[in-house]
């Protein structure tokens, strides 16, 4: 929801400049498009490069799992943010495959986890793993 009111707030900024139309309709369809590319890959996870499941050792590695079912071994990032009602994991593969297509080779991937879409139990888990042994591997590096 957030995502399609900042997308359609973007459109609607836009529309008052004093552009010319066509730049006005390009910047449009632009927009659209960002929405739909974002709604399918991370919203509705649709897309083939979807993140669907992921499993976390206790090394902190995980495995991303993608809607095409390729596994993606990575390392969880700095930039990571944990809180009681939202979970953004920010994740670095280990390894840049050269048969990743050109969009598909930027070296970080998100993974947004939201307390209904997961267990209660299993989400209390994952934050205190997050926020405690996560922590104590980072500082002891």
């Amino acid at each position: 929801m957030t995502l399609s009111l900042a997308h359609f707030f973007a459109i609607g900024i836009l529309w008052p400049l004093m552009l010319p139309m066509a730049a006005k309709l390009i910047g449009t369809v632009i927009l659209a498009a960002s929405l739909i590319f974002y709604l399918r890959h991370y919203a509705l996870l649709r897309s083939p490069g979807s993140v669907v499941s992921l499993e976390l050792s206790d090394e902190m590695v995980c495995t991303l799992e993608t809607r095409h079912g390729e596994r993606i071994p990575c390392m969880l990032l700095g930039s990571s943010f944990v809180a009681p009602y939202l979970a953004v994991l920010d994740w670095k593969p280990m390894e840049l495959r050269a048969s990743l297509l050109p969009w598909q080779r930027f070296p970080a991937r998100s993974v947004v986890i939201l307390p209904d879409g997961i267990d209660a139990e299993e989400f209390r888990q994952l934050r205190v793993l997050l926020r405690w042994k996560w922590k104590d591997a980072k500082n002891a590096d």
